[in-house]
């Protein structure tokens, strides 16, 4: 392997322990790391982010979101087995939930998400492997 290879490989490392914190590699291409961090930190792989004037939300229910910060919310994808999702970054502490007029026509929830629902839905992820292909991605979605 060539020194830059080696750089390239050790700046995707450092990029991917920042946002997942500690990882476990299952193989070279994938990973497992812990979808909850604490009581308060989650990380869901979601497919319910959308971009409202280029901020990133994350819709809970038929016309709730709540805003992210562009550094909380990583792309993902797996080409293997079709998947384009999003890793997001939650805490507690910054949840706060705004109301639009109207609804998104591309969601459908029978109940709103809170918090405590997604920490549930992470806590099954958790053995959900992550290829290593992450970033953007120009494919389908």
């Amino acid at each position: 392997m060539s020194k830059y290879s080696e750089f390239l490989k050790g700046i995707k490392e450092s990029q991917i322990n920042k946002f997942f914190g500690e990882v476990s590699h299952t193989s070279n291409k994938h990973f497992k790391f812990n979808h909850v961090i604490n009581d308060d930190e989650i990380i869901l792989i979601t497919n319910n982010v959308r971009f409202i004037k280029d901020n990133p939300v994350l819709v809970i229910d038929n016309n709730k979101v709540v805003y992210l910060k562009d550094w909380n919310v990583l792309e993902i994808h797996n080409f293997k087995y079709g998947l384009y999702a999003y890793a997001v970054k939650l805490n507690r502490k910054y949840w706060k939930e705004y109301t639009f007029k109207e609804e998104f026509d591309d969601v459908y929830f029978k109940e709103a998400d809170t918090f405590d629902s997604l920490k549930a839905v992470a806590e099954t992820q958790n053995d959900t492997e992550i290829a290593l292909g992450w970033g953007k991605v120009d494919g389908p979605r």
